[in-house]
């Protein structure tokens, strides 16, 4: 009896003493997981980029003088040859063109005057030619002495320098009053290519007037920016660390622009100069910019418009995977937490490559495993866990 008493009194002990361990032990720690699968996984380099034309063009103003007002507006289809807007004559301004047709009178008066001087040279050099040969024929009968002969050919040949001189001046005076002309009749409305047409050379679209009122210009004043639709492209200025691990007919992948799905793209060139560029956080960054055609068409974007680019640098149909959020740095290695009958078990990984959202695990996980995602600081070696759904 005593026997039986002490057997019932051990067994309600261990009823007891299970039921506080039970009590007192740790609930398991909600968990949310993923399971580690094979598909397809990219590695990208992502950078921000925006749409331009392939093919720009700045219509200036080929001469100077008032331009008159644009009737076209941004987004206009232009053909080739098609006159955008003319440049009149400058207003004239009394003063100036008094000033200009002083100049002109006064340069036709030093041309006269250097037309007279000419004809004065012309026959004092005529007169020592003559001169000199009645002198050398004097000198050959022997009635005239060498002296006499020296001098008449010194005074023929200085004669023959003052009418050179004299032809060089007036050359140099119809100069100034051909310069003077020309003042003139462009003050005065007289340009021979006034009105002068702005056409454009291509079919496009115009991006923007840079000039939308009627005002006087000079020549090469930049009046309207035309764009050739059709070729798009995008361009995207890349860390020069990353630049070099691109290269031409790369696929890409362009998001984030405002439709509905994303638009392929290729690589077309790195451009070979880098720059400087100054972050937002004030930090100065060597870039280098990448081009990119698209594939598919562009779909609405038009010039300047901001995308997403995402250059693929590496791919794979087939591997095995496992999100970023799952595995974390344990001193020199990779880690993850597995879950096995509700215990988390720390685990190395070994990764090979990375791309958005997953990363390609080349050992310590397995088809079908279930790791742990974003495990806080509580989760621990063989700590319980309950795998939850996320909301």
């Amino acid at each position: 009896m005593k026997r039986r008493t002490g057997i019932i009194t051990a067994v309600v002990l261990l009823v007891i003493v299970a039921g506080l361990v039970l009590a007192f032990r740790p609930k398991p720690i909600p968990v949310e997981t993923a399971t580690v699968a094979r598909g397809e996984l990219q590695e990208t380099l992502d950078e921000e980029g925006k749409t331009r034309m392939h093919d720009h063009f700045v219509l200036a103003a080929p001469v100077s003088g008032k331009l008159r007002r644009i009737e076209l507006h941004a987004g206009d289809t232009v053909k080739p040859g098609q006159v955008i807007t003319f440049i009149d004559p400058t207003p004239i301004e009394p003063r100036q063109t008094a000033v200009l047709q002083a100049r002109l009178d006064s340069s036709q008066a030093a041309r006269r005057e250097a037309d007279a001087l000419v004809g004065h040279a012309q026959a004092q050099n005529d007169q020592a030619a003559i001169d000199l040969e009645r002198t050398r024929k004097l000198f050959e009968q022997g009635v005239t002495s060498k002296e006499m002969l020296d001098k008449a050919t010194n005074l023929a040949s200085s004669a023959a320098q003052q009418l050179n001189a004299a032809k060089s001046r007036a050359k140099a005076a119809a100069y100034q009053v051909t310069e003077a002309r020309a003042a003139l009749l462009t003050q005065t409305g007289g340009h021979p290519d006034l009105p002068a047409p702005v056409t454009t050379p291509v079919a496009g679209r115009i991006l923007r007037l840079l000039e939308l009122s009627e005002k006087v210009v000079v020549a090469g004043t930049p009046i309207v920016e035309i764009g050739y639709t059709p070729r798009l492209e995008v361009v995207a200025d890349f860390l020069t660390q990353n630049a070099v691990k691109i290269s031409p007919g790369m696929g890409a992948v362009i998001e984030d622009w405002g439709g509905d799905r994303p638009l392929r793209a290729r690589v077309r060139m790195v451009e070979p100069g880098g720059f400087t560029k100054v972050s937002a956080l004030g930090v100065e960054e060597q870039r280098a910019n990448v081009i990119l055609d698209f594939l598919d068409g562009s779909d609405k974007l038009e010039d300047a418009y901001r995308v997403e680019v995402r250059v693929i640098t590496w791919e794979s149909p087939n591997v095995l995977k496992v999100p970023s959020s799952a595995v974390f740095r344990s001193g020199d290695e990779w880690s993850a937490f597995k879950i096995e009958n509700g215990i988390a078990h720390k685990t190395s990984v070994q990764l090979g490559h990375r791309g958005a959202v997953e990363f390609e695990v080349l050992s310590g996980l397995a088809p079908g495993d279930t790791v742990i995602t974003h495990p806080s600081a509580e989760i621990k070696d063989s700590a319980r866990v309950k795998p939850i759904t996320p909301a």
